[in-house]
């Protein structure tokens, strides 16, 4: 089984930026990894980026994709990172175990509002708040962002997967993005929701007015795609790539893999200059 393993991630590292930068180092670290993770069993703590840590466990597909190339989604991650300062707001909606929201607090000093709905998820992300010291910069909400405040239904066993059900599921609570918010504003806000990005941006409409949210990094899948790049266009973001090598952002119709930034029209040139100047972020093996 573990052969076969390898092999799979020695085939996805062809096509990663990282991997194929270190393609030695990169092949060391998954072989430690899945020959380790077995034999342990249990959660590790792993170096992550400029000095953070990361909680891993075995089957953590985003989080062990970190170990292995160092930045998991290396355009969305650096770009995240390079782009917040230690004044700014990121907001983090469906942060999972918390890789974003490390980066962001641990790397670029900024103050986080971190949403996990599900509680075991939650424990992981909280987990890696704490064993970062980052308790004093991140807010952790458990709720989901939607387009009402009640509640709503999510499944709760797949991984970095789950996402709002149809039927069954577990009852988490539901806010608006606004709601929550209060009036603050994010200079960065990312979503990764799995199909649920339409109802999210519904209940966002005075932060997505508010000229200080500059940057989106968000999927827009599920069946409201047209609307949901719609809707950030009427609001001014546009769709761009961001190559973290040369720190430029490049417009396009398409993102990253997961992933498409939306940059504010207004705030291109500002968010282009502070992602040029950032410090680089040290991955032990490289520097982006």
């Amino acid at each position: 089984m573990i052969l076969v393993d390898l092999a799979r991630l020695a085939r996805v590292s062809l096509g990663h930026p990282l991997a194929r930068r270190a393609p030695l180092g990169t092949a060391v670290r998954i072989a430690r990894w899945q020959l380790g993770s077995r034999l342990l069993a249990c959660p590790v703590v792993v170096p992550f980026a400029s000095g953070t840590k990361l909680v891993v466990e075995r089957g953590m597909t985003g989080a062990t994709g970190n170990v292995y190339f160092g930045l998991h989604e290396v355009e969305d991650m650096a770009f995240v990172t390079h782009a917040l300062r230690a004044s700014d707001l990121f907001v983090d909606v469906g942060a999972n175990v918390g890789s974003y929201t490390v980066l962001a607090g641990g790397v670029s000093g900024a103050r986080v509002i971190a949403c996990e709905p599900i509680a075991a998820t939650r424990a992981r992300l909280e987990r890696n708040v704490a064993v970062n010291q980052l308790q004093a910069r991140t807010r952790v909400e458990a709720v989901a962002v939607s387009d009402h405040d009640g509640t709503v239904s999510m499944t709760s066993d797949r991984d970095t997967m789950n996402t709002v059900a149809l039927e069954g599921g577990v009852e988490v609570p539901a806010r608006t993005l606004d709601t929550l918010l209060a009036g603050e504003v994010p200079r960065v806000l990312k979503v990764d929701v799995e199909g649920h990005e339409a109802a999210v941006l519904r209940g966002a409409s005075r932060t997505l007015a508010s000229e200080g949210l500059e940057a989106i990094v968000l999927e827009p899948g599920g069946s409201e795609v047209d609307f949901v790049r719609a809707t950030l266009a009427s609001h001014g973001f546009e769709a761009h790539r961001y190559d973290p090598f040369a720190r430029e952002l490049v417009a396009t119709v398409e993102g990253s893999v997961h992933n498409i930034l939306f940059v504010r029209r207004g705030a291109l040139a500002a968010v282009r200059e502070r992602c040029r100047s950032a410090p680089p972020i040290e991955l032990g093996f490289t520097r982006v």
